[in-house]
């Protein structure tokens, strides 16, 4: 006779705040077999608090794949596992993805065990509109993939959120300017739920100088919220959009933008529309 498989649980852990765990994470990180944490030094200090005993084995992004095939013996034996990150709900920016997929494919249950997130988290205090939002994890790091991101960000009626580390934020804020309405409102969260948990708020124009100008500047983990924008159609003549193309060939963006607002006699808002359907 076949053992009865165990499951998956897939479980949320604190952002910060050792005590925004929920009692059900907490009995289920105690009664699981194992428990395959993103860094086991870091999960070490959780369990330590709550008096969890279970063992832990390693999981992260680059032993994810290579590691998923013994989980799942795991799984088949009967034994039950729980996934943790290191902080907040797992595969939000996270390992696990991998195995999930592989855990469903062989037909063992996969449990969410709701918990923390600073998606949701920063965008209850952001004040934007929250019927619809978008999040596109950490912001890339190559070029091309940073002005396709801002593209779809600056044609979108709705929040838009990204994850930034401090010394890569006046980078992005730089780019974020280029690309968007200076008028439109940012919302930025640093170390949520800690001590030095911080917000900032101001416009597109403001926001580098007050975040960047602030007591810890770019010192911690940062949660961007972008507002949305209602999108308007503008008429354009072939003769506007040839002049936007030479000067974003000859100039850089934001000249070529404010160069072409004064020549046209139109809003930077109307000619980031221009630009986007070329």
């Amino acid at each position: 006779m076949k053992n009865k498989k165990g499951s998956l649980y897939i479980v949320s852990t604190p952002i910060g705040n050792l005590d925004d765990i929920t009692i059900r994470a907490i009995e289920v990180l105690k009664s699981v077999d194992i428990c395959a944490s993103e860094d086991t030094r870091v999960s070490r200090f959780l369990f330590k608090h709550y008096g969890i005993e279970t063992k832990l084995i390693s999981f992260h992004k680059f032993s994810e794949k290579s590691k998923t095939n013994s989980v799942i013996t795991i799984l088949e034996s009967g034994k039950d596992v729980a996934l943790i990150s290191d902080a907040g709900t797992p595969l939000i920016s996270d390992p696990g993805q991998y195995l999930v997929e592989k855990t469903i494919e062989r037909g063992i249950p996969v449990v969410p065990i709701p918990g923390a997130t600073s998606i949701i988290s920063a965008l209850t205090v952001s004040g934007f509109d929250l019927r619809n939002f978008s999040f596109y994890g950490f912001f890339p790091r190559k070029s091309k993939e940073k002005k396709e991101i801002l593209k779809i960000i600056a044609s979108s009626a709705s929040s838009s959120v990204l994850f930034e580390s401090g010394k890569r934020l006046e980078s992005l804020f730089t780019m974020i300017s280029d690309f968007l309405p200076e008028s439109l409102r940012v919302f930025v969260a640093r170390e949520m739920t800690k001590l030095h948990e911080t917000f900032y708020r101001g416009t597109i124009k403001d926001i580098k100088e007050i975040v960047l100008g602030s007591e810890f500047g770019q010192k911690g983990e940062f949660v961007v919220v972008i507002e949305g924008q209602g999108i308007k159609s503008y008429e354009t003549s072939f003769d506007e959009k040839r002049l936007l193309e030479i000067l974003m060939k000859k100039v850089d963006r934001k000249l070529a933008l404010e160069l072409a607002s004064e020549i046209l006699d139109k809003k930077r808002n109307e000619l980031y529309k221009i630009k986007l359907k070329n």
